[in-house]
């Protein structure tokens, strides 16, 4: 029996022996293979943009200056500063330089097909989803994505649409492997949807059939507020120490930073009607208000620019209602403008946050100052969400978001050269260009 097991325990050996022969020679074979493979480029530890047109936004043209990005900040800026030693410069002659353009209302990252189930992350079941987070739905990978930020995009508002209460908006920049990465406010507001009466806005029927219904969604809404009001007031007081206890709410925890005034609500309104409505939503709860679509506030601008309330207008680029004048949706952010009230724009959908830019560009034909408008694509909407500390200008310290462009980017002619975004260099590439060199590769006969 020994003598029977002894040449199998040698023949184990002897491939165990054989396999690391082998894997030693696989090792040896592949190391000068793998040593010859190219290395990723190495990140420039700044970037130089030099003699270019600076245009801060907050401030005065700079002809001919250099603006210096390092560690996703702007270090630097003006006519007089000097290129730093391992700064990768970009030749800025002939070209401008703007802060990158912000879409204040869109879906981007939250819709990918819309046609297709599950391509479409933008609406729960029920009326009153305050818990609902949008930032946490958000898809950076998405195709969509790289097609907005060549076209100067570096910064947008998404959120869910439907319902009442939809949910929270997230104020994010359009890079970042993660969705917590690309947050910059990751709960900017909350989205509700002021009731009102079926009505065509764009092409499309949308709201409640009968005033009956209106009004009794205007209730529920005002009770929702009341019972998350109440519910803030117990938590406060169970924290200070008094006795008590309460279960936890999902959605109430939801509405607490917003009952209290610290975070806002971005009331989708229509009519003036509606508006009005809001205002007396939010003064019976002390809210802090900003309206966004809002195609008839310029019946209420005075009123607007006195209480400090933003309006986030837009889409511009839809038909009018048929009781409407022509221009009624196109002249509405140059009178909210001359009124004083701060204005910033929004496409309402992923694909079509591209093209915010010429949103506002159709606006200056109908009355609003094209500095305003890019004001309102820039400094306006970074202020309206409590970042223009750090965003929508160019300004030493500032987050290096910059797209360098041939001429004005409210322009359809203008080419947007570089984007940079945390004063990354952002590939122009996207779906469009992949498409485009690979039909223009195709054999031809």
């Amino acid at each position: 029996m020994t003598d029977a097991k002894a040449p199998r325990r040698q023949d184990a050996r002897g491939r165990a022996g054989a396999v690391s022969t082998l894997a030693l020679a696989l090792v040896v074979a592949v190391a000068p293979v793998a040593a010859q493979q190219p290395s990723a480029p190495a990140t420039p530890a700044a970037y130089a943009i030099r003699n270019a047109t600076i245009v801060p936004v907050t401030g005065p043209r700079i002809t001919g200056g250099t603006i210096v990005l390092r560690g996703g900040r702007i270090e630097a800026l003006g006519a007089q500063v000097a290129v730093p030693a391992d700064a990768q410069v970009v030749d800025g002659t002939g070209l401008f330089v703007y802060p990158g353009l912000v879409d204040a209302g869109t879906t981007l990252g939250l819709v990918e097909i819309g046609s297709v189930p599950g391509g479409d992350d933008t609406q729960e079941l029920g009326d009153f989803n305050p818990h609902d987070d949008a930032l946490t739905a958000v898809n950076p990978t998405s195709e969509i994505i790289p097609t907005v930020r060549v076209s100067g995009i570096t910064t947008v508002l998404t959120g869910a649409r439907g319902g009442v209460i939809s949910g929270q908006a997230a104020f994010i920049d359009l890079m970042g492997w993660t969705p917590q990465e690309m947050a910059v406010v990751p709960h900017a507001g909350m989205v509700v949807t002021f009731p009102r009466v079926a009505g065509r806005r764009g092409g499309r029927r949308g709201g409640a059939d009968q005033p009956e219904q209106v009004d009794q969604q205007t209730r529920a809404l005002r009770n929702y507020f009341a019972d998350a009001k109440a519910y803030a007031d117990i938590k406060a007081r169970l924290a200070a120490g008094q006795p008590g206890t309460q279960e936890t709410s999902l959605p109430m925890e939801a509405m607490v930073p917003v009952v209290r005034g610290e975070s806002p609500v971005i009331f989708d309104v229509e009519t003036a009607e509606q508006i009005r409505g809001a205002l007396a939503l939010a003064d019976s709860f002390h809210l802090k208000v900003i309206l966004r679509g809002a195609p008839q506030a310029w019946r209420v601008a005075d009123t607007l620019a006195a209480r400090h309330i933003p309006v986030i207008v837009g889409p511009i680029t839809v038909t009018p209602r048929d009781e409407d004048p022509y221009d009624l949706i196109y002249g509405n952010p140059g009178v909210l403008a001359r009124a004083g009230v701060r204005i910033a724009f929004q496409t309402t959908s992923a694909s079509d946050a591209r093209n915010v830019a010429y949103n506002a560009a159709l606006a200056t034909a109908y009355g609003l100052d094209p500095d305003e408008a890019l004001r309102a694509l820039t400094i306006n909407p970074a202020q309206i969400f409590g970042v223009a500390d750090r965003y929508g200008s160019l300004e030493a310290g500032k987050v290096a978001d910059v797209i360098v462009t041939t001429g004005d980017p409210l322009d359809a002619r203008t080419d947007i050269r570089y984007v940079f975004i945390r004063g990354q260099l952002v590939p122009r590439t996207d779906r469009n260009t992949r498409l485009y060199e690979q039909f223009r590769a195709r054999p031809r006969q």
